[in-house]
């Protein structure tokens, strides 16, 4: 093989080597969240007659997630919207003692519902590290009494 193709051969290589070493992949990553009930239906406690479940909210794709806001829009038996609650970042951080998710991270809390209910789709906000907004969704489900 001649002494310019053998040149030509290692420069690719070097050039493969260097791309795949330094994660040329194009664009960042966006964080993905991921929201999760426990128990989801909620049942009704027999104790209190209320609805107790932890939500956890996860990230999932490497990237921190600071978040702005959690809303429940909470739907009644003929699946009619009856209200909506908007936690803010300065309550959801009262809440979860932090409104930001590092990559691979998870925020739980407890929640306590007083008022019947067929279901709530909880949607989390927030803005990721590499400021793109995140959005995620989830149903919560309440078993009648």
């Amino acid at each position: 093989m001649k002494k310019e193709n053998k040149t030509f051969i290692s420069l690719i290589l070097v050039v493969i080597l260097m791309m795949a070493l330094s994660g040329c992949s194009g664009l960042p990553k966006i964080a993905k969240l991921n929201i999760s009930i426990d128990p989801n239906p909620v049942p009704c406690s027999s104790e209190d007659g209320k609805w107790h479940y932890t939500m956890s909210i996860s990230e999932s794709n490497g990237v921190g997630v600071s978040i702005t806001s959690l809303t429940f829009n909470s739907y009644d038996q003929e699946d009619q919207l009856i209200y909506t609650q908007v936690i803010d970042a300065a309550e959801f951080l009262e809440r979860f003692e932090a409104n930001y998710i590092p990559a691979f991270s998870m925020l739980q809390n407890r929640f306590v519902s007083s008022s019947s209910r067929k279901y709530a789709i909880a949607t989390v906000e927030g803005i990721d590290d590499n400021d793109n907004l995140i959005e995620a969704t989830v149903r919560i489900d309440h078993l009648p009494q």
